[in-house]
């Protein structure tokens, strides 16, 4: 994973050690994880924020995590479109292309459940959107978001690969890709997203339902965690996140209290 690693620093693309599973699909870390976020959970104090486009600093967080999957921080200049195939998004993929154009060849990996992330370069800043226009299956991740590289492994036991119908750099975006990934008053374009003045209660109610089935404030906090770096517009800090964590920790599993739907 370190040689990955750091290739990936080398090639400008900062990086940052996450979750990796055992070979029963399980949390191999000890943190104890939810099984849709294992192989996916930073390990860092600050997720994203924390990563390194040293050699240094990948030496440092493959020597204490040799085995971490590897998360790449979207860099600025670049997005992703992340096809989920369990959310038919290649289904959504050819509808978004019989309106608009067909999406231009570039790199792809393609991911541990078969689904794809088809990197692209932009001039213009794009953040993370869930369910872009309305195109179950399709999300973006862009600056402020990260994606899951290769060889990480997939708790199903598939690793994370380059597909080979691409050598070349990574492709600009045409412009009609570029405006649909831009678009932030489009309410299916914002939809799943955190915004500013919903983020706290959202946050809440998700830690409220993890905590009634029994998960620890430390489990609670690293699942949040990953829900406000993709899903924050923009994320809320680690602090406000772990305070959200720990007080929600603080009631006893399975005990439904009103205030957790009306915010701390």
């Amino acid at each position: 994973m370190i040689d990955h690693a750091l290739a990936y620093v080398k090639a400008g693309f900062p990086v940052f050690p996450c979750c990796w599973p055992d070979y029963n699909g399980q949390c191999a870390c000890g943190g104890k994880h939810e099984p849709k976020n294992t192989g996916k959970v930073p390990f860092t104090a600050h997720g994203l924020k924390d990563a390194t486009l040293t050699i240094q600093g990948v030496k440092e967080y493959w020597t204490k995590w040799p085995k971490a999957n590897i998360g790449i921080a979207v860099p600025k200049g670049y997005f992703v479109l992340d096809i989920d195939v369990l959310k038919d998004g290649y289904a959504s993929l050819e509808q978004m292309q019989m309106k608009y154009d067909a999406i231009p060849e570039t790199l792809q990996i393609t991911t541990g459940t078969g689904g794809a992330h088809f990197w692209y370069k932009t001039p213009r800043e794009i953040r993370n959107t869930a369910q872009l226009a309305g195109y179950q299956g399709i999300d973006v991740r862009g600056w402020g978001g990260y994606v899951i590289a290769p060889p990480s492994v997939h708790r199903n036991g598939i690793a994370y690969q380059k597909s080979p119908v691409w050598d070349g750099e990574i492709t600009l975006a045409p412009d009609w890709l570029i405006e649909l990934c831009s678009k932030r008053d489009n309410s299916s374009s914002t939809q799943g997203q955190l915004t500013e003045g919903a983020r706290n209660d959202t946050l809440t109610r998700i830690a409220g339902g993890m905590r009634r089935n029994g998960m620890s404030p430390d489990a609670i906090h690293a699942a949040l965690k990953i829900h406000n770096d993709q899903q924050g517009n923009p994320p809320l800090s680690d602090t406000e996140v772990w305070q959200i964590a720990r007080s929600i920790g603080r009631y006893v599993p399975q005990q439904e209290d009103t205030r957790l739907h009306g915010g701390i």
